[in-house]
């Protein structure tokens, strides 16, 4: 999938409260972002880390059109 406004490859997960979120496609080493299973995901606290496991980022951190999709 990509996003509309800017073109990236993205995802669409759903948060552990069940809100929809599009995260970055490609993980990264410094996001902060971790995938649960299939279709959640899990945005970490600054007390926790990720422990090796891949991380990625919300893609409204990285569009430059996210404020055009804020409500």
């Amino acid at each position: 999938m990509i996003c509309r406004s800017c073109q990236a490859p993205i995802r669409w997960k759903l948060t552990e409260a069940g809100k929809r979120m599009p995260i970055d496609r490609d993980p990264v080493p410094d996001g902060n972002v971790v995938l649960l299973d299939g279709d959640r995901v899990h945005v970490l606290h600054a007390d926790e880390s990720a422990d090796g496991v891949d991380t990625y980022v919300s893609h409204f951190a990285t569009c430059p059109n996210a404020k055009g999709h804020r409500r």
